[in-house]
């Protein structure tokens, strides 16, 4: 039974995990805005209340595809290096990206490194793919 656990996606889930409480804060924080501001649907004309409905729609349109890549990953060549610092990365350039995009709509140091700490993982896991899969075609 143990050896079974080593073969789990561990840093996926770990990976996961934090991505989720991110998520359920961002979900949060635009909830208690709305509430303040009295706006149910859309954003109300209100230029805060739209940079945390765009933190939170754009953090849940990268994240599950980076999870999906992330899990085959883990689940074709195990728990490693690879995958840890995979999903640090992204862990750290999603909370980057949405506290930069609620705090200023402009281009800032911290939407740079949540978008490049994004997209470069999703393009090494994606050619690592097709490496991997390639070779056994």
């Amino acid at each position: 039974m143990e050896s079974a656990i080593l073969h789990l996606p561990l840093y996926t889930a770990l990976s996961a995990a934090c991505l989720i409480l991110i998520q359920v804060a961002l979900m949060f924080s635009v909830i208690k805005t709305r509430g303040e501001l009295n706006v149910f649907i859309g954003h109300g004309d209100s230029e805060a209340l739209e940079r945390k409905i765009r933190a939170h729609g754009n953090f849940i349109e990268n994240v599950p595809t980076f999870l999906l890549g992330l899990l085959l990953l883990e689940l074709i060549i195990g728990s490693g290096l690879w995958v840890a610092t995979l999903g640090a990365i992204v862990v750290i350039a999603r909370l980057a990206h949405a506290l930069a995009l609620m705090a200023n709509s402009g281009v800032t140091a911290g939407r740079l490194i949540g978008t490049f700490g994004t997209v470069i993982p999703l393009l090494v896991i994606a050619g690592y793919l097709i490496v991997l899969v390639a070779g056994k075609l």
